[in-house]
């Protein structure tokens, strides 16, 4: 009798910890690197393209940090992918950055068609967002301050429902604003 009475006294808490961890995961688990309201520090990178992306950018920008040596990124570049194809502003307002010694463009090739790749070899870009663990996105504002932290991008609010397309006489690549 005793025993169950313990077993079911562990069942209803881990029956708590499991709809506060769901509770947790909808509302977005902030990642570990600057809180929302700070603004990014200063850095001078260039995407796979050339084009110069710095702390000075758009409002309403999406950017995701990866390692190649992390598992949970490999988990979550699919995430990204599908969060960036419904990004309002669509490839030009959307950033993934694979950062670290190891960092190659190969690492998040399928992210070409919906983001900017960053090769991120130096860590500059990842020390301006006081990356400390990975997975980790962003949503910046202008003049580089952040809007929203979390590891999964799933649950980042501003989401449009469907993908975004962007209209055949617009160009989405050709901005001349540097992101």
């Amino acid at each position: 009798m005793f025993n169950t009475a313990v077993l079911v006294a562990v069942v209803r808490r881990l029956r708590i910890q499991s709809e506060l961890l769901s509770e947790t995961e909808a509302r977005g688990v902030p990642a570990r690197a600057l809180p929302v309201g700070a603004t990014v520090g200063d850095f001078l990178a260039y995407d796979t393209e050339g084009r110069a992306v710095t702390a000075a950018m758009p409002a309403h920008t999406l950017i995701g940090f990866f390692s190649p040596t992390c598992g949970s990124c490999r988990r979550e570049r699919g995430r990204f992918r599908r969060a960036a194809a419904r990004w309002p502003g669509g490839r030009s307002q959307v950033v993934a950055v694979v950062t670290g010694p190891d960092a190659s463009a190969r690492f998040l090739s399928r992210l070409t068609a919906v983001a900017r790749i960053v090769v991120d070899q130096d860590e500059s870009v990842r020390h301006a967002f006081g990356v400390q663990g990975f997975p980790a996105a962003f949503v910046v504002a202008d003049l580089g301050r952040l809007t929203w932290t979390g590891l999964h991008v799933d649950v980042v609010p501003g989401l449009a429902e469907e993908p975004v397309t962007v209209s055949p006489g617009r160009p989405e690549t050709d901005s001349p604003t540097a992101v």
